[in-house]
């Protein structure tokens, strides 16, 4: 249903995300965008890229001759934290979707479940990666949306060393939902 179905949000509604951006840091601040992304994995993948992007500026400064655009979020990062909360989020879990909430100061990539088996923050953080939907895991690589070598977090840590400014936090619970594995993205630069 998730890769090959029709409509497959009739059979597993747990399958949309929801992508909220708010007008400041909190939940509770003013709605400024909301949508809800359904359909095959692959089309919600795509889907929330767009959405992230629409609702990201891309402000440039002049250097010598040239303008240089500047990103709020790198996008291979928010193409890492896509593809992973659609490929390892726990299905099982009905009445929960993946939910993507972003604020003035970062963007949370809010997924259904723990981390599986004896998987931790600090292993991920070194490529440990163990896949909860393995034909889901594979289809993807297939489509090379992912490699399926536990590499992503690893080489996301790699590029936030080279940019300081920015970081990423893991946790496997909040105090709201204790079931949700979260991926926070601070934001590059601050919105004036």
């Amino acid at each position: 249903m998730l890769i090959f179905g029709k409509n497959p949000e009739k059979h597993l509604p747990q399958n949309d995300v929801s992508f909220a951006h708010f007008n400041g840091n909190e939940i509770s601040d003013e709605l400024i965008d909301k949508k809800t992304l359904t359909g095959r994995i692959q089309d919600i993948s795509e889907q929330l890229m767009v959405v992230i992007k629409d609702n990201t500026l891309t402000p440039s400064v002049i250097k010598v001759l040239k303008r240089e655009d500047k990103e709020e979020y790198p996008m291979i990062i928010m193409r890492e934290s896509i593809v992973n909360s659609l490929v390892h989020r726990n299905y099982a879990i009905s009445g929960s979707k993946i939910r993507v909430f972003m604020y003035d100061d970062k963007i949370e990539f809010r997924s259904p479940g723990r981390l599986p088996n004896t998987v931790t923050v600090n292993k991920m953080k070194i490529g440990v990666s163990y896949s909860r939907n393995p034909f889901v895991v594979k289809y993807m690589e297939n489509m090379r949306y992912i490699d399926h070598l536990g590499r992503g977090v690893p080489m996301n840590r790699l590029y936030w060393n080279k940019v300081k400014s920015l970081y990423l936090l893991f946790t496997n619970h909040t105090p709201h939902k204790q079931n949700d594995s979260i991926v926070e993205i601070k934001r590059m630069m601050r919105r004036s």
